[in-house]
């Protein structure tokens, strides 16, 4: 696996915690050191894949307009509520 360039200050990555069944980190453990690397480079590269994967299918594609869709709905009808009452001052 080819090492990762240095970051930029906009780059620089955020620690999370993730939970992984014993077998799957055993196999990750076991890729970083046949190819030289930490686990962290190869559990970053596989989301890295996945999420690139998931977000150019159509599946996910669709999903996302129907949530736009339904996000600009609620916004739409809050504004509605909010012109209804103060178009009528108490």
């Amino acid at each position: 696996m080819p090492s990762e360039p240095k970051k930029t200050e906009k780059e620089k990555q955020v620690v999370v915690s993730v939970r992984f069944p014993g077998q799957l980190l055993d196999r990750i453990q076991a890729i970083a050191a046949v190819e030289s690397t930490t686990a962290n480079a190869v559990i970053r590269a596989g989301m890295d894949a996945y999420v690139r994967e998931r977000v150019a299918s159509p599946e996910f594609r669709a999903a996302s307009e129907e949530y736009v869709a339904q996000a600009q709905a609620h916004v739409a009808a809050a504004l509605q509520d909010h012109n209804t009452t103060t178009a009528h001052p108490a």
